[in-house]
């Protein structure tokens, strides 16, 4: 009997740190990516992409991995200033070993590669061979390439402009405005005969947050809602007004029937 406790005790804690192990994993994924994530260039233009390390949380003290760039004819590669590289990735070899000195929990571009297109069509850029290592161990991870197409896009004017792209974040079409009227009239900073709407977009890459706009706009229902509860608050204040009267009306009979009991008292006790 004892043992079966002892089983049962032992494989729920091991269901009780899975689980809690799991959620911390889910809650701090560190990402790897490449930006931009698309770009379209003429053949020949040069341009510049940035692979980079967003954290999420967790610290991290190294990455490593390699950057296939078989279709593309590599320029140069440029390391970001207070890295360390083991391994130094190169226009021949894009295999790299990157450390941080004190590790870091920022989103860091780790190097920006120079280079142009020599064929039509799409070029996919992958992150192969990939690791993110924490204090000692391996970090949970995902790994974001990128699609370049090779045709319409004019050369930046400038490697600055290229590099200040690369880090910058894409973002989509804007969403429909969207609001509901049974929770969200009065929200947000709206008058109360205001609903309050609100709209998204995604953004790229991944270290990107989703935007969000809203606005305050005149809605009849939301309007039809303040005229309803100010007709309760109404009938709320004259009925205590009315429970109220007729306490005192309550009260002043039974003051009338103490008093007229109480003169018929004091009369017979004089005769």
């Amino acid at each position: 009997m004892i043992k079966n406790k002892l089983k049962i005790f032992g494989i729920t804690g091991l269901l009780i740190i899975g689980i809690f192990s799991f959620n911390i994993t889910i809650a701090s994924v560190s990402s790897l990516y490449v930006s931009p994530v698309t770009l379209n260039k003429k053949i020949g233009d040069s341009f510049v992409m940035a692979v980079s390390i967003n954290p999420n949380g967790s610290k991290v003290c190294a990455v490593e991995g390699n950057l296939e760039l078989d279709k593309l004819s590599c320029e140069n590669i440029i390391l970001e200033e207070g890295l360390m590289a083991q391994k130094m990735p190169s226009c021949s070899d894009a295999t790299f070993l990157i450390g941080f000195p004190n590790c870091t929990t920022e989103n860091k571009i780790l190097f920006t590669i120079k280079a142009h297109g020599n064929e039509l069509g799409l070029v996919d850029i992958n992150l192969v061979d990939a690791d993110i290592i924490g204090m000692g161990l391996s970090l949970p991870f995902i790994t974001t390439g990128a699609s370049y197409n090779f045709s319409l896009e004019e050369p930046f004017e400038n490697f600055d402009d290229a590099i200040q792209q690369a880090s910058a974040c894409n973002c989509g079409e804007w969403g429909e405005w969207y609001g509901d009227i049974q929770i969200d009239c009065g929200q947000g900073g709206c008058e109360l005969g205001q609903l309050l709407q609100t709209r998204e977009r995604e953004c790229s890459p991944i270290s990107c947050d989703t935007e969000v706009e809203n606005r305050c706009i005149a809605d009849d229902y939301c309007a039809a809602n303040i005229d309803s509860e100010k007709t309760m608050q109404t009938a709320t204040i004259l009925g205590a007004l009315g429970s109220i009267k007729y306490r005192w009306i309550f009260t002043g009979l039974i003051l009338l029937i103490l008093i007229i009991w109480g003169n018929s008292y004091l009369f017979k006790k004089k005769k």
